[in-house]
């Protein structure tokens, strides 16, 4: 508990020195986030499996194709996810300072998802985290970054609680976190880049697993 409140109190340092507000005041997101979802996968559940995996599920609710010309307008195309989850390192000797932070960060890209219909997003960390960061069920923070037809979705009054975990925007004012928080995981991802997987790069027993245990699975595209 103590350790907790100091890193809240860390990221009320780190937030505070953003003063440009970056809400968007836009009409309504064509995309959005209705959950996230992380839970742990044991070893006995996915063959030839080191130990569990965590599988995260972000939802998307498709609301309207914000693409006039589309020959279906239905359909939405083009949705990339963009998933930064933080954790904290439990083998840091200064757990206030932001190396003691790992930040783990990947995109999926979706063909297209219907329009009034919940599509599941997922990601995937896998059970070597676990030996070399002992990373717990759920991150200390995570973002989600959405991105339609080339356009990114910004920030809003009606999406922040959706778009941030709530340890960023209780960190202080929800106009002025957001680009001090970027700038701290930037800085922490290089070392961990593509640790966090999305479906189609996960090796074939994680994805067998998925495809005989969910109802739906979209179309995933190569990320760039």
């Amino acid at each position: 508990m103590v350790r907790m409140k100091s890193m809240k109190r860390l990221l009320i340092t780190l937030f505070a020195a953003a003063m440009l507000p970056l809400f968007s005041f836009a009409k309504s997101d064509p995309v959005v986030v209705s959950k996230i979802d992380f839970k742990k996968i044991q070893q006995s559940q996915i063959p030839s499996s080191s130990g569990q995996w965590t599988r995260v599920e972000v939802l998307l609710d498709g609301k309207e194709n914000p693409d006039d010309k589309s020959n279906n307008a239905q359909w939405i195309r083009g949705v990339d996810v963009a998933l930064t989850l933080v954790y904290l390192d439990e083998k840091a000797k200064d757990k206030r300072s932001p190396e003691s932070m790992i930040v783990l960060k990947n995109k999926a890209r979706l063909f297209a998802i219907k329009v009034g219909a919940r599509t599941p997003v997922v990601f995937y960390i896998p059970s070597e985290a676990y030996h070399v960061y002992r990373l717990s069920k759920d991150p200390f923070a995570y973002s989600v970054e959405l991105t339609v037809n080339g356009k990114q979705i910004e920030l809003s009054k009606d999406n922040i609680k959706s778009l941030l975990s709530k340890n960023i925007v209780r960190a202080g004012d929800p106009k002025r976190v957001y680009e001090s928080y970027q700038k701290l995981v930037q800085g922490a991802a290089s070392a961990n880049e593509s640790v966090l997987m999305n479906l189609q790069q996960v090796p074939y027993n994680v994805q067998k697993y998925e495809y005989e245990n969910s109802r739906e699975i979209p179309t995933y595209l190569p990320s760039k």
